[in-house]
């Protein structure tokens, strides 16, 4: 622990808390509170007072360090979590992207007519013919800016960017690709192709002739600068300081959200060893943190890592409580009550406060008490007062404590609700990314030479469909997210399918809708999607199937082809990708996800229990873009956000016919509903505002308490003081009143339970019993300065509450009200809104009260002395008719 103005926080909060502008103002207003009672423990000393201040005292500066600490610790936590998320996607969703264009270059450096442009001869297609299908292909995969074909001498044999005047490239890229035993090249730096661009992002392959000869290496450009713009627009909000960032290995920047405060090629401190760390950049102080990639499927990228920071003075200013603002307020109200959302330290907080609170309640009530039978001392005056102060004190301790709690259950939950937001939002782009790929395939794959040449000749030759299923088997071996891949004709009958398993569906006809479409269609640009449902393509599951028109050379529409998507595995893993991580980088216990359509229907899910195909049980506003809030499913509480799918560049986009309200719902765990119980009293010591009693006046004095919701009193003569209910003892065999025997004094104490015997009308909870009032009971004249002459027996109270002094003319005897009657009540005290009191306060007989209890539990005489002037067998009306 290190001390920070003087209070003992752990070492890692030493340089962010006075940034954490809520912590640091419950520090003050806590020390502020300190001082005073450093002065009340003073002045209790000096004026003799029995109270001892001193444990209180420092049992709230106890309580003090453990809860700005756990405040501190808290709100790192939630920043810090934050911060890795972002440099986590920034990193994992640009992997995910490449992964795709390790792929690309592999199948079009097989593409035919880039064989035959490279090998020459008097059929090779044309340079312009080549630059035709470069430009098509980018047309649909417009995350390349340029396309190269290559002689092995380094000759530019074809290119998409016509107005780069580079004809002879000396790249080592060049051999490095002729001779590789991997599948693919990636590389990011200069490039003599590129001059004066500074590092570019190229994939390289060599094209083969069928015997496996080079012929030629291919050049895929990728639109980095572009594609990290994107990203960054996508993780950042409005107002937001946080920068991202994309760092080398060695934590060179290559791409930055601000350029500002973090240009490219600028080193910086990684963070790789610790979950943040405050860094220094440009003069200036950052909470950072880094993140390797994750990876997808294997492939971990160029091995670049993901890095936020933000500067450490806004690095803790937004607590996001306005999410809260549309939560129906019983719901907000149930979630706080969650025992998961803070560490056990931090849950045990309120429980170790309200201990003390309620021991500082029973120290005042039982000094109030005492300084009532000690009339005539020279500083019983001063002494209230000084007891009345510390009982304000301490529940103004107590109200900040309970601020600064329920103040970070607020923040956290809104934290929480908007990780929902940004999770929901990741998924749904992961998924759009994804099927961008998928609407790009099934075009690209129809304008396959061999396709358009042998469906216009002779579909279905043998020889046809054999080319043809080589073919698709070789794409399909390439891009593992498809289960099949199919070939039609004109007809829509079967040509041929990549997976053997489907072989059986060569040379029937398809039916279905998406075909009809995809056949009508007149466009290579164009596709068609079916619809989210089971087909026998996938073996009577739900899917997608992707499919674009196949045109002959002369331009006729001769089929089409149909790429039948994973769905099953592949959405799970999108959605495993979006889910809340844990401090293992597990996913988070009790969180799910699930993509779905408009109409409820399920795409998939985490959750087991909610398939494909099913409806989704949450409310209709949940299908909302960017809407949280907070449900309640199978008996727990859970954040929930959404994101509607707006597509990935092209895909969706406004010039692209297909549409499809498609949800991405990320939900995160808030902790069981919590059944509804009627609240206990709370056991304070009210601090009402009085107005003073007149000189002269005859005044009798009351301590009162809380069973249940009922006020009742007795006299301060009869009472000898209050404490712990936690000590007491059952018996076997006595009735329900009697709960058990407490040692008081050295000696065992009768305790009884009243509920039965003033039959409140409603419920009290017995359970929550938390003092005992000891009583030794008197004559009742109300007058006496000795508590009585009787043994004493204890009463069990929920809570303490004041002891007043009221005016005598105010206290009605409830021998005139109900004459006649042994009522278990002495007296009523009208209400006095002057002196704070608003209700009817019932003072108990405590002579009529052990005589009926002792007399019910069988107890011994000496309880039982005679009760003069009253029928011993009246029955008690307070039960009745008092208690109203």
């Amino acid at each position: 622990m290190t001390a920070y103005k003087g209070i003992e926080i752990a070492p890692g909060l030493r340089p962010l808390i006075r940034h954490m502008e809520s912590v640091d103002e419950y520090r003050e207003m806590l020390q502020r509170l300190q001082a005073v009672w450093d002065n009340l423990a003073l002045l209790g000393q000096l004026s003799g007072m029995a109270t001892d201040m001193g444990s209180t005292r420092q049992a709230f500066a106890d309580l003090t360090t453990s809860l700005l600490n756990n405040l501190g610790l808290e709100t790192r936590r939630k920043v810090v979590q934050e911060m890795r998320a972002r440099a986590q996607v920034a990193v994992d969703i640009l992997t995910r992207n490449l992964f795709e264009r390790t792929a690309d270059i592999g199948f079009l450096a097989t593409d035919d007519d880039l064989r035959r442009h490279a090998a020459g001869g008097e059929h090779a297609p044309s340079r312009a013919a080549i630059v035709a299908r470069f430009r098509d292909y980018v047309r649909k995969y417009s995350v390349y800016d340029d396309i190269v074909l290559l002689a092995p001498d380094g000759e530019v044999l074809a290119r998409l960017d016509e107005r780069c005047p580079v004809e002879h490239s000396g790249d080592p890229l060049i051999a490095e690709a002729l001779g590789t035993t991997a599948a693919y090249l990636e590389h990011f730096r200069p490039s003599d192709l590129y001059p004066g661009r500074g590092p570019v992002l190229l994939y390289a392959y060599r094209v083969t002739a069928e015997d496996g000869t080079p012929l030629a290496v291919l050049c895929l450009s990728f639109r980095f600068d572009n594609e990290m713009a994107r990203i960054f627009a996508n993780l950042r909000r409005e107002s937001d300081w946080h920068v991202i960032a994309l760092l080398d290995a060695d934590g060179r920047v290559l791409a930055s959200s601000d350029q500002q405060q973090l240009p490219l090629a600028a080193r910086v401190d990684t963070v790789l060893d610790a979950d943040c760390r405050v860094v220094r950049h440009g003069g200036r102080q950052y909470l950072a943190a880094t993140r390797p990639t994750t990876g997808y499927q294997g492939y971990t990228g160029p091995g670049w890592l993901g890095h936020v920071m933000v500067p450490l003075e806004h690095a803790f200013t937004d607590d996001g409580a306005d999410r809260l603002s549309s939560v129906p307020p019983a719901l907000v109200a149930g979630v706080m009550r969650s025992p998961t959302l803070f560490s056990a330290e931090m849950r045990s907080i309120p429980e170790h406060a309200d201990r003390i609170q309620q021991e500082l309640n029973r120290s005042v009530w039982n000094g109030s008490v005492q300084q009532s039978r000690a009339q005539g001392s020279l500083n019983t005056g001063f002494s209230k007062v000084l007891l009345g102060e510390i009982g304000h004190t301490g529940l103004q301790t107590r109200d900040v404590f309970e601020r600064s709690i329920g103040n970070l259950h607020q923040t956290v939950v809104s934290a929480i609700l908007g990780d929902s937001e940004f999770l929901a939002a990741l998924a749904i782009d992961i998924m759009d990314r994804n099927l961008y790929e998928r609407a790009n395939d099934c075009r690209w794959w129809a304008l396959t030479t061999a396709f358009r040449e042998l469906l216009a000749s002779d579909p279905h030759g043998e020889a046809s469909r054999q080319r043809i299923g080589a073919i698709l088997t070789g794409i399909n071996a390439l891009y593992t997210v498809y289960d099949n891949l199919v070939v039609f004709d004109r007809h829509g009958r079967v040509v041929a399918v990549s997976n053997p398993a489907h072989a059986g569906q060569v040379g029937s006809s398809l039916g279905d809708e998406w075909v009809r479409r995809t056949l009508a269609l007149g466009d290579s640009q164009q596709y068609a999607v079916s619809a989210f449902e089971p087909t026998p393509l996938y073996a009577g599951r739900h899917t997608y199937i992707y499919a674009a028109p196949i045109f002959s050379p002369d331009g006729a529409g001769v089929g089409g082809i149909g790429i039948v998507f994973d769905a099953a595995p592949q959405f799970d893993a999108m959605l495993q990708d979006a889910l809340p991580r844990d401090t293992q980088g597990q996913p988070l216990a009790g969180s799910f996800a699930v993509f779905a359509e408009g109409n409820h229907r399920i795409i998939a899910s985490t959750l087991p229990g909610l398939s494909a195909g099913e409806l989704l049980p949450v409310a209709a506003e949940f299908l909302a873009d960017g809407r949280s809030g907070i449900v309640s499913h199978q008996g727990a509480y859970y954040a929930v956000g959404s994101r509607l799918s707006t597509g990935y560049r092209e895909y969706k986009g406004a010039e692209d016919a297909y549409r499809n309200e498609v949800f991405a719902l990320v939900f995160i765990p808030l902790g069981q509903v919590m059944a509804d119980s009627a609240a206990a009293p709370a056991g304070r010591l009210r601090a009402s505002s009085r107005r003073a009693l007149e000189p002269g006046l005859a005044t009798t004095e009351i301590a009162t308490f809380h069973i249940g919701e009922e006020w009742l009193g007795l006299l301060c003569s009869e009472v000898l003081e209050a404490v712990d209910a936690g000590g007491i003892t059952p018996v076997p065999g006595m009735p329900p009143a009697v709960r058990g025997v407490l040692m008081y004094q050295g000696n065992p104490v009768p305790v009884f339970d009243l509920k039965h015997e003033l039959r409140f009308g409603r419920g009290v909870d017995e359970n929550g019993y938390r003092q005992v009032v000891i009583v030794r009971a008197g004559e009742g004249s109300g007058r006496d300065n000795d508590a009585g002459d009787g043994a004493p027996f204890g009463i069990l109270a929920h809570g303490l509450a004041e002891t007043l002094e009221v005016a005598s003319q105010h206290v009605e005897p409830i021998s005139t009200l109900f004459p006649g009657h042994a009522a278990l009540a002495e007296s009523v005290v009208r209400p006095d809104p002057g002196q704070g009191r608003d209700g009817i306060l019932v003072v108990l007989s405590s002579r009529r009260l052990r005589h009926r209890l002792a007399r019910s539990a069988e107890l011994p005489e000496r309880l039982l002395p005679p009760l003069s002037g009253e029928p011993p067998l009246l029955r008690p009306v307070l039960s009745e008719a008092g208690a109203a």
